[in-house]
């Protein structure tokens, strides 16, 4: 059963941004930074809802799809997200070389582990090669019967 959304704010995944004090992450530490607070709007769609996701959902678009996991908004359709969300580090190299890398330590509204789990559908859905050259999506074709 889904979520009906009152007026009450939603929290996103916690964001924990490390505390380097020593070399070599020795003594490492943690401060949690402030989660968005978003405050659903009227009208609100009353009927089954259904997202997408797999593996190219990243960083902002796991972010809604946690929201949407923790509050049980709508069914999850595909595959697991990427796993890798959280505010990115980025620096230029001699040779014009760039880094990226996550920064934070991103958590699940519980507590629980993001980082190299991602979220996880409901329904399970892959694409085959079949589909494709026929030119079907399997994961919106499922989307849209999870929602009639």
């Amino acid at each position: 059963m889904f979520s009906n959304l009152a007026t009450d704010s939603l929290a996103s995944p916690q964001w924990h941004v490390p505390q380097v004090v020593r070399p070599d992450r020795e003594q490492l530490t943690f401060a949690r930074s402030d989660e968005w607070r978003v405050v659903p709007r009227q009208p609100q769609i009353t009927g089954k809802r259904a997202f997408l996701a797999d593996y190219h959902a990243i960083g902002y678009a796991e972010t809604v799809l946690g929201i949407v996991e923790n509050y049980r908004l709508g069914d999850i359709v595909g595959g697991p997200t990427a796993g890798t969300n959280g505010t990115t580090n980025r620096f230029r190299l001699p040779g014009d070389y760039t880094i990226v890398f996550t920064g934070t330590k991103a958590l699940k509204q519980t507590g629980a582990p993001h980082h190299g789990i991602g979220t996880r559908p409901t329904i399970a859905v892959s694409r085959t090669r079949a589909a494709v050259a026929e030119g079907r999506d399997e994961i919106l074709d499922r989307a849209l019967q999870a929602v009639k």
